[in-house]
Order: structure tokens, then sequence, then C-alpha cells
């Protein structure tokens, strides 16, 4: 395979941050999940109501992944930096309502999407940038 040829087969920039987008929002729905099924220990004292919240967590970061796998686009990208922000927003303020008020998985979560709103963050600029200069 030649220079010329690899070009033609590699994934670009965007298809890879794409990809590691999909990858970190798998990530966090397998952790949710795990923390649903109680494989992880989590939520110490949680009714049952909070921690079915968690499976929900993992079905929406599951469709997430599978959405930011498929399809490109700002509005995708932008969109799911916000809930992140919002997510992480929200686990800040119930944890203050717990005793302890962080635990080790869900501290991991919202370092695995501080992540995700990087990658995300970068694919909006990357794609403002192409949009500006053009093809």
């Amino acid at each position: 395979m030649t220079t010329a040829d690899h070009a033609t087969t590699a994934p670009d920039a965007t298809e890879t941050l794409q990809r590691t987008a999909a990858g970190i929002a798998g990530l966090i729905a397998l952790l949710y999940g795990l923390i649903w099924a109680g494989v992880l220990p989590a939520v110490a004292g949680a009714e049952s109501g909070e921690v079915a919240i968690l499976g929900v967590a993992g079905v929406v970061f599951l469709v997430l992944a599978v959405l930011l796998w498929r399809f490109a686009g700002r509005l995708l990208w932008l969109g799911t930096a916000i809930l992140q922000v919002t997510m992480i927003g929200m686990y800040v303020v119930i944890s203050a309502e717990r005793e302890p008020a962080f635990e080790v998985w869900g501290l991991s979560i919202r370092v695995a999407q501080v992540a995700l709103i990087g990658v995300l963050v970068a694919l909006v600029v990357r794609a403002t940038r192409q949009r500006r200069n053009g093809p």
C-alpha cells in the first residue's frame, strides 16, 4: 500500500474524534450499567428509585454512543456537551445531600464526562473552522 492509498483509507481527524466520543459514551454507559446491576459498589443506602435512574442513564449513554458513532453534526455534539455539563451539575447538587458526598465510580464517570466534553468541543471547533474555510 502506498502513502496515497493509505491517505484515502485512513480515517480523518473528525472521524477519529467522533469514534473517540462514541467510545467514551459507551464506557460511561457500561459504568452506569455495572453500578445499576450492583457489580460496582456505589450509592450506598440508595433507594430503588435512585438506583433505577442509573439504569436509565446507562441506556441514555448507550444511545448517545450509537448516535455519536453513526452521525456527525455540530448540533449533536453541542447538545451532547450541554447534557454532560447538566449531568455533572446535577451530580454535584445531589451529592451534597449524601453521605459520603462522592464515591469512586461517580467521580470516575464525571472524569469521563469531562473528557467527552473536551472531545465534543474539539469536534465543534473543527467543524466550525472547516465551514469557515470551505471544503
